[in-house]
């Protein structure tokens, strides 16, 4: 015990010390050495690429949740318009899909049908989200009646980047 003590008193003497993996420090040398300092860099690098993925998928979801709740808030727009007879018209949206275009619905007033209607306003899907109903190449009509707001049964399918939003239309017009 006295040999451990005298050691102890030499060691703080030189101003060395051992720690519990022998290894010799100097009280004065403060900070951290490279390699602690790369390490904890990598682990922060690792953390923030993983991060960034999570973020990005969380983004897309959000930017397809919201085009859908766009669309949906267009169609009970027209829907509305149609049940209150306004202008003593049928009102409706025009789906279009493109190929390799643009995606885009115009929401439009008529006696009859598209073709025959009155444009009210267009309005395009955010970039990377696009239709799947109407599949490419193709474009859907939905009208509500004069009244009633009822209409054809119908879906729209809108998706981004594997994630997918459905809207469906019953035959009384609700959307949900």
């Amino acid at each position: 015990m006295k040999e451990k003590k005298e050691k102890q008193k030499m060691l703080n003497e030189s101003g060395l010390h051992h720690s519990i993996f022998n290894i010799q420090y100097s009280p004065r040398t403060r900070g951290f050495s490279l390699l602690e300092l790369l390490i904890v860099i990598s682990i922060i690098a690792l953390l923030g690429s993983a991060g960034a993925g999570f973020y990005r998928g969380f983004v897309k979801n959000v930017e397809l949740q919201s085009a859908s709740k766009a669309i949906a808030s267009d169609l009970r727009y027209v829907r509305s318009k149609s049940m209150i007879g306004e202008d003593g018209l049928k009102w409706g949206a025009h789906i279009v899909n493109e190929n390799g275009g643009s995606q885009y619905y115009e929401l439009f007033s008529t006696a009859t049908d598209y073709a025959a209607g009155t444009t009210i306003s267009t309005s395009t899907l955010p970039a990377g989200i696009t239709f799947s109903d109407p599949s490419a190449g193709t474009s859907k009509d939905i009208i509500f009646l004069k009244i009633s707001g009822a209409t054809t049964p119908a879906t729209i399918v809108i998706d981004s980047e594997g994630s997918t939003q459905t809207l469906t239309i019953s035959n009384i017009g609700t959307v949900y």
